[in-house]
């Protein structure tokens, strides 16, 4: 199984910093293949706040994780209108790097990030037809036994946010029977500050046969429902298991686990009383079996 970290809405410029060294510490005590953060970095997309937020993901790389990273509505200047609409990934490029739809591949994994981010998208965010020629493009190329993951800050689906569900994405019937055709397993997003898990059969407008996960936030002080929280993520193509960790005032806890497993990479997800260790003994047995 691979072992994934899932962040989002950093928000550096109302971070809370204990939470923000309590994050590091948990991040730097687990073993994972790779720390995906979907987007809002910044606050106010200023360069202070890339600053600071390039700093930390270099510091999370120090500790041996690799990093991948796609820009969010706050990572585009919002006072600065000239930036905003002429310019709205400038700032984003100096500080983060100019590659905003990362690709990762290697043995087993698959993994796409999509910038959702415009300047002239206030709220919801839009997957362009040019990325999803992209999406098509990567996902063809990818081992039939690859675990499939598509990244992005903005939900595809109308998820929850608080207690009522925030927007779907713009162009959202191209993007989602997208990801139904290229086999995504999994659609890991940010935005609406809420953890979430949903089987896309469930939600509207969504056939496909992936899971919908969504991150809180991870330590900023913008928060809405729930405390500060992350995802922890053990998944192959037949089995997933979500634990949100979340903050308790002190430390980082674990709050919830989600368990889902399926036959066959292309049946529907269903959901499991496993725990992740069971899971995990289970992948085992098999392999030694085959």
């Amino acid at each position: 199984m691979h072992r994934l970290i899932h962040l989002s809405d950093i928000h550096f410029g109302i971070h809370d910093q204990p939470v923000v060294e309590a994050v590091e510490q948990t991040i730097k005590q687990t073993e994972a293949d790779l720390v995906i953060c979907a987007g809002d970095v910044t606050q106010w997309a200023d360069p202070e706040e890339f600053e600071q937020a390039k700093a930390w993901l270099d510091k999370i790389e120090g500790h041996g994780h690799e990093v991948l990273v796609v820009p969010g509505n706050h990572d585009v200047p919002s006072t600065d209108l000239v930036q905003r609409f002429l310019k709205p990934h400038a700032r984003w490029d100096k500080h983060m790097g100019e590659e905003r739809n990362p690709w990762i591949e290697r043995p087993g994994l698959a993994i796409l990030g999509l910038n959702t981010a415009r300047g002239l998208v206030i709220k919801n965010g839009k997957i362009s037809d040019d990325q999803i020629a992209l999406m098509r493009e990567r996902f063809a190329q990818a081992a039939n036994d690859a675990l499939r993951i598509l990244v992005c800050h903005h939900p595809l689906w109308e998820l929850p946010r608080g207690a009522k569900p925030g927007d779907a994405i713009q162009n959202q019937m191209a993007a989602v029977n997208a990801t139904d055709d290229v086999g995504i397993d999994l659609v890991l997003t940010g935005h609406n500050h809420t953890s979430s898990v949903h089987r896309t059969l469930d939600l509207p407008n969504g056939d496909g046969t992936a899971l919908a996960i969504q991150a809180g936030t991870a330590f900023s002080t913008r928060i809405r429902t729930e405390p500060p929280s992350f995802n922890i993520i053990h998944a192959n193509r037949t089995a997933c298991a979500i634990t949100v960790m979340g903050w308790d005032g002190d430390h980082y806890v674990e709050r919830r686990q989600h368990h889902y497993v399926r036959e066959h990479d292309e049946a529907h997800w269903q959901v499991s009383e496993a725990s992740v260790a069971s899971l995990m003994g289970d992948l085992a047995q098999t392999l030694e079996d085959g």
